[in-house]
């Protein structure tokens, strides 16, 4: 009976060290994965404009700017009356400083569909011009507008100041610590 009240004391003074231990191990594995996540994040910036057939006047712009990963889908979306294209772009690491980007386009006009599917190698800080439904002469007589979207890929922490930066590491590695009494 000794025994077991000695293992029992044992235990419970060495538990609060195991589970300390253990919270260390994994805040240190959440920082690390934030850190890699941080590291690997990529800001997808695209320019999309709306322009005639004979390219002379600007229907419609505007810009759209996501902070992504590699491997993870962007999607754009444009609307109108019987017409809906969807462009989904997905950045593939490739080399250190490059990207090949998988670009599928969908477009429905008037209950008919189509589809096409690019890849585009890419650098960082590249701007790459892409037309998901051809130039304006490639067939006029099928596209009653050009859609242009230009794309830009910056890793996301190159964008940042460093106190931006700072900031931003704080939010991730910081914790909070409460202590209650029983005035609380």
């Amino acid at each position: 009976m000794l025994i077991k009240k000695r293992r029992l004391l044992l235990c419970a003074f060495l538990m609060p060290f195991f589970s300390a231990g253990l919270m260390c191990v994994q805040a240190e594995e959440t920082s690390q994965s934030v850190e890699s996540l941080l590291k690997d994040a990529l800001l997808f910036v695209v320019d999309v404009s709306v322009n005639s057939i004979n390219g002379e006047e600007e229907l419609w712009s505007t810009q759209v700017n996501k902070i992504t990963i590699p491997g993870r889908e962007v999607k754009l979306e444009i609307g109108g009356k019987d017409a809906r294209l969807l462009v989904t772009f997905t950045p593939y690491p490739d080399k250190s400083d490059t990207l090949l980007l998988a670009v599928r386009s969908e477009t429905w006009i008037s209950g008919d569909y189509s589809s096409s599917l690019t890849s585009l190698p890419i650098a960082y800080r590249d701007k790459v011009y892409y037309y998901p439904l051809g130039r304006a002469g490639e067939g006029a007589e099928n596209n009653p507008v050009e859609v242009s979207m230009i794309i830009n890929i910056v890793p996301y922490l190159d964008t940042l100041g460093r106190s931006e930066r700072k900031a931003l590491e704080e939010v991730f590695n910081s914790s909070s610590h409460f202590q209650l009494t029983e005035e609380d």
